[in-house]
């Protein structure tokens, strides 16, 4: 039973994997002096809109971006981001503390106090680091990160959270935790027989 609740239908990943690849973040952990320390392009209050086909796909802001092009690498500080399908409705919402893209490897990660909301799934999912790779559509928590999911029958929470875009599920391998609303049949009282 455990297993079954674990590997739930997980569909959000695509909208949530353009949001990736299309977006930027701040990187704390380079050399001071050497060049790949020094941005090529830095923006503060950054407001940005991704447009395909003529329609609004994706809408971020950032408190801080830097790119840098020596390792393709973006970094992005206090991101809020919106994306929305083909007729315009919104797909996923959400905001994190520090997001990380290497454009070149096709890797992402969101930190510090992650909040999606899918609305399709009506699903909130909150951690403190997400990694996503693009190559092998991978969406995953580092395994002592716990990771909250919610939505109108489960409320569930774990370790070493993992999802795929290919099957669409998503599981925990530690420290599984939760609650399943189902909803019970009504069930019409019989009449009291006469004697």
């Amino acid at each position: 039973m455990v297993k079954s609740l674990l590997q739930m239908k997980f569909k959000f990943l695509p909208a949530f994997s353009l949001l990736l690849i299309s977006s930027c973040s701040l990187n704390y952990g380079r050399d001071i002096n050497s060049e790949s320390s020094i941005p090529e392009l830095s923006f503060s209050n950054a407001n940005f809109r991704r447009i395909e086909n003529g329609k609004e796909k994706i809408v971020m802001s950032a408190e801080k971006l830097e790119q840098y092009k020596a390792d393709n690498a973006s970094f992005a500080k206090n991101v809020q981001f919106k994306s929305f399908d083909s007729d315009g409705k919104t797909e996923a919402e959400g905001s994190c503390g520090l997001f990380s893209a290497d454009t070149k490897e096709k890797k992402y990660g969101l930190y510090k106090d992650i909040k999606l909301h899918l609305d399709s799934q009506e699903m909130d999912i909150e951690a403190q680091a997400l990694r996503y790779n693009a190559k092998t559509e991978q969406l995953t928590s580092e395994r002592d990160s716990e990771v909250k999911i919610k939505n109108k029958d489960i409320q569930t929470s774990g370790r070493g959270f993992s999802a795929s875009t290919m099957s669409n599920s998503y599981a925990f391998m530690y420290e599984v935790e939760g609650e399943v609303h189902t909803e019970q049949e009504k069930t019409e009282a019989r009449p009291e027989e006469k004697k």
